[in-house]
């Protein structure tokens, strides 16, 4: 059990995600992969990704990440923006706090082994693997994945309009319960977290499964990432299946930019949209556009992007 204690001034300071984060949904993307947990509500999604990840050099995410209750919490940096700067913040991680995170994982091996060494390179290499990852667990399915968390979102903001903060607490039933001053948290190992006024983000997820999750170090920035209502199975209508003939042809990523394009949508849109930075959703429209399956113009200071007819018979 988790017991997150409160003080009046923690209430006042909690909030709630909008959106789920990118490196959150990528790290618990792999536990998925590779834990026994939710296989049976995400078999369809499994069934797709898996014989695509063979080809990924992923390397050691597997040991550095596993699905237990404990992996680094420089993986997940939670600043709530896109998987770039994400990957930006882990790479800025202290050498001494990789370190110290590292060690606390059984067993070390490959990654572990060479971070906990203070090998610069590796991180190179886990940022890489963690973009790979995401562009096949994640990338594709962003769109559900965001409408699922934006349903949720919207319980949760009715629950504050009707009540602040403790009714958006008591609505997070049965995965926790809020009995004041103090949130107790399903959780596989017993502990205790003392916000001492500096309150409590929570993000919604898609990807976490069962119970919710909490850094593991009590200093840092107190975040609570939760899971989303999960319903029967995860059926993937084919359009999106990651594994189409179009995310096969450009992408998972450029084919998400193509569909977008469906709507009149800026540079700065899309990148919001997909997670993506604006120069990476800069580079795709430019190598659409010049493929001829979207048009794009200048409205006052935004470049707008359009599907072409081109486009639109390749999604079709």
């Amino acid at each position: 059990m988790l017991r997150i204690h409160f003080t009046g001034d923690d209430l006042a300071r909690t909030r709630l995600a909008s959106s789920a984060d990118p490196l959150w949904e990528t790290v618990f993307s792999l536990h998925r992969l590779y834990g026994r947990r939710g296989r049976t509500f995400f078999a369809d999604w499994l069934t797709q990704v898996a014989p695509r990840l063979s080809a990924e050099p992923l390397g050691g995410l597997r040991s550095l990440a596993p699905p237990r209750p404990y992996f680094p919490d420089f993986l997940t940096p939670g600043n709530g923006g896109t998987l770039d700067d994400g990957l930006d913040s882990l790479l800025s991680t202290p050498g001494t706090r990789v370190r110290d995170e590292v060690s606390r994982l059984p067993g070390r091996t490959g990654w572990a082994r060479d971070l906990a060494r203070a090998d610069a390179q590796t991180m190179d290499e886990v940022a890489g693997a963690l973009r790979s990852l995401h562009r096949i667990t994640v990338a594709p399915y962003w769109g559900q994945v965001r409408n699922q968390v934006a349903a949720d979102h919207a319980r949760r903001l009715r629950a504050f309009h009707s009540g602040g903060v403790e009714a958006v607490l008591h609505s997070l039933r049965p995965i926790m319960r809020w009995l004041p001053p103090v949130l107790h948290v399903e959780y596989p190992v017993d502990r205790d977290l003392h916000l001492g006024g500096r309150g409590l983000l929570l993000i919604p997820s898609w990807f976490c499964w069962g119970t919710p999750v909490s850094l593991a170090d009590p200093g840092l920035p107190p975040v609570l990432v939760y899971p989303v209502e999960h319903r029967g199975a995860w059926l993937l209508p084919s359009g999106e299946a990651a594994d189409d003939a179009v995310s096969g042809l450009l992408g998972p990523t450029r084919a998400a930019v193509l569909r977008a394009t469906r709507s009149a949508r800026s540079t700065t849109q899309l990148a919001r949209l997909l997670h993506i930075s604006p120069s990476s959703a800069s580079q795709h429209a430019s190598i659409l556009r010049a493929a001829g399956l979207i048009t794009s113009s200048r409205e006052e200071n935004s470049v707008m992007h359009t599907i072409t007819e081109l486009g639109e018979s390749l999604l079709t």
